[in-house]
């Protein structure tokens, strides 16, 4: 009776890790899906009219987002280049790419803000520009990975009139550690997402 019990208890572990593992599983399943959603449905967002944009936004932080916004702005796709969060001490000749000719007229249409701090804090540094000078459209200049966040932060602080087109800066998945690095980044933002949009709310 005794060795009976004894299978019986050993038989039930197994059984038991299972389970755990099974919830285990379902609960990854489930961040990474919920984090991957903003990023699905951010592919239909924005798409480009054709037109000239009224200006540029460039939100900084990320690799080759200043030098995507100025090769934008250089081909005219938007009169006007904005550079958003370049910190306090931030100089033109410190941020633009190297070797970049301005011309003295060009440099009237380039504008640096050094304040703003995180996405939230550009999208209400965009308004203040857009608002101010009446644009009606803009294009805004992130990460791939950041344009969910991004995307969702301009829409709910600037005007239900201004269109919005984005040109997302592609990861360069080739450089050293970003198989590790990037999908980080794109379960962050993407959790980073839903609570914008939850705050965002009652705003």
């Amino acid at each position: 009776m005794l060795g009976q019990k004894q299978d019986q208890f050993r038989l039930g572990v197994p059984r038991k890790k299972s389970r755990v593992r099974q919830a285990a599983t379902a609960l990854i399943l489930l961040l990474v899906g919920a984090a991957a959603l903003p990023h699905i449905f951010a592919r239909g967002e924005g798409s480009s009219s054709g037109k000239v944009a009224d200006a540029i936004l460039v939100l900084t932080g990320g690799e080759n987002r200043i030098a995507e916004g100025f090769r934008a702005w250089k081909e005219g796709k938007g009169k006007e280049l904005f550079i958003l969060g370049a910190g306090r001490e931030a100089t033109l000749s410190s941020i633009l790419p190297a070797g970049m000719e301005i011309s003295p007229a060009e440099l009237l249409r380039i504008h640096i803000e050094g304040w703003s701090e995180n996405t939230l804090e550009n999208a209400f540094s965009a308004k203040s520009a857009v608002v101010s000078r009446g644009y009606r459209e803009v294009i805004l200049v992130t990460s791939d990975y950041h344009v969910p966040r991004a995307y969702l932060a301009l829409r709910k602080v600037l005007p239900p009139g201004v269109s919005i087109s984005v040109t997302p800066v592609v990861s360069n998945w080739r450089r050293k550690g970003a198989w590790r690095r990037l999908p980080r980044l794109f379960l962050v933002e993407g959790w980073k997402y839903w609570g914008y949009l939850f705050f965002l709310r009652w705003e």
